[in-house]
């Protein structure tokens, strides 16, 4: 067996990078690149190197999953060696969905002594619960009740509620309002899960609860749920809250899933809803979502709003998205509006912009007269360059046309400087002193009289 284990693995070339091959994996064999694997890899990057990562995840979790029948040890082993740590994670993935099936004690077990705290044991750890609690949910219960604590435990229950409400969602319901838990994840699990099956029940569920956040949470959990396959029935559903313009979160998680898949029917039954946050708020996101798959049919449909507040909100985000993607027509087409409705939406272009092209907007900063709009476009690169470059921020900040404006910004982006690396904000303000206009040198010497806390 060990020669044609040996043999078998002098005949598969290794995987790219270092990576398993889908026949390595289900041996359970380490992952090598030897001369076969280089020119295997410089012909083609193989199979998992091709797959989309949605693809090449499945790939392993099938290989995992298929290891673990052949040989438990040796798909472990073979874990354990993969260099990939995402395809290490699925193979884990795989591994833990028949282990934990026959043997979930011994799986969580593993998981608590070879595993470290994070991504990995989270997910084993969940998923062995998952399967335990689908056959014997409070023998599961209780195991996490005794082994786990923190944020391991929150995690665990929220698996094995999940499998609970698969094997019997009236029995998980039963024991979520037996335990008096308020934890807003399994309020979101429980009923988001049996919505899957049976929505209208996961409802009447819902409504039985106190009123609160966790009642809050559930029905955006069905809710939601319900939307990814139709939102028409999502939305007939909680017809009667979302009627009375007050439930803002349930609105907002119903459109922002409808807008995906046909922003126009959205907008249709948007405008049949009472005025309102909620409903200004639900057009905000939509307009965010329209703008990023069609942003001509988004500006469109927000000349026919007749709200002209939501109208303003909505030009805000239009803006702020089209900035992102096309500044210089999303700049265009809101100078054509009027100033009062399409301010925000100007900055959020310009904000956009110096996140996404900051060389490009510094340019046309260079390009256009000193004004207020200029001011405006400095002051969003100036805050998004004061994340990581300070010194390229004031500098930006010093070269604004209201004094005003440039000795707030001045002295806002020093006083972060200082948070982060006092000495070097130092030597920079010596080094710059003479220079500065008088009302900048007033600015900074209010905040140098301030003690910072340093980052």
């Amino acid at each position: 067996m060990a020669v044609g284990a040996f043999l078998m693995w002098l005949s598969i070339p290794a995987a790219v990078d270092g990576e398993m091959t889908a026949n390595q994996a289900e041996s359970g064999i380490p992952a090598r690149e030897g001369a076969t694997g280089r020119q295997t890899r410089q012909k083609t990057t193989g199979i998992t190197g091709e797959m989309d990562r949605r693809a090449r995840g499945e790939h392993f979790r099938e290989a995992g999953a298929a290891a673990a029948r052949k040989n438990l040890q040796q798909a472990l082993a073979g874990a354990e060696a993969m260099e990939s740590k995402q395809d290490q994670l699925d193979f884990y993935r795989g591994i833990y969905a028949e282990w934990a099936g026959d043997d979930p004690e011994g799986a969580l077990a593993y998981a608590q002594t070879n595993f470290p705290a994070g991504k990995l044991q989270g997910d084993t750890v969940g998923l062995a619960m998952n399967k335990w609690a689908q056959a014997h949910p409070r023998e599961a219960w209780l195991w996490a009740e005794q082994n786990l604590s923190g944020p391991l435990k929150e995690r665990a229950l929220t698996d094995l509620v999940m499998g609970w409400t698969r094997r019997s969602p009236d029995e998980a319901a039963d024991w979520l309002a037996n335990t008096g838990l308020t934890s807003q994840p399994l309020f979101n699990a429980l009923p988001g899960t049996w919505a899957e099956n049976d929505p209208v029940a996961a409802a009447a569920w819902v409504a039985e609860l106190p009123s609160g956040k966790a009642k809050e949470t559930a029905q955006i959990a069905v809710a939601s749920t319900l939307a990814a396959n139709s939102p028409e029935e999502a939305a007939a559903l909680y017809s009667k809250e979302l009627a009375d313009g007050e439930h803002l979160n349930l609105t907002i998680s119903i459109t922002d899933i409808w807008a995906t898949t046909d922003p126009a029917a959205t907008a249709e039954w948007l405008s049949g809803l009472p005025d309102g946050a909620s409903k200004a708020e639900a057009a905000a996101t939509l307009a965010t979502v329209w703008a990023a798959s069609d942003i001509k049919a988004a500006v469109a449909w927000s000349e026919g709003l007749s709200d002209e507040s939501m109208r303003q909100q909505v030009i805000s985000h239009l803006g702020t998205t089209w900035g992102a993607i096309e500044p210089h027509a999303a700049l265009e087409w809101l100078n054509s509006l009027p100033a009062e409705i399409a301010g925000d939406g100007v900055t959020g272009a310009f904000y956009s912009w110096a996140g996404t092209d900051p060389i490009g907007l510094q340019e046309w900063i260079d390009q256009v007269p000193a004004d207020a709009t200029s001011d405006r476009a400095r002051q969003s690169l100036g805050d998004v360059l004061s994340e990581s470059n300070l010194p390229d921020a004031l500098d930006v900040a010093l070269g604004m046309q209201s004094p005003a404006v440039r000795d707030n910004s001045v002295a806002r982006y020093f006083n972060e400087w200082r948070k982060r690396d006092d000495a070097s904000a130092q030597d920079w303000l010596d080094a710059s002193w003479g220079g500065l206009p008088t009302g900048t040198q007033q600015a900074i010497s209010k905040v140098q009289t301030k003690r910072v806390e340093p980052k």
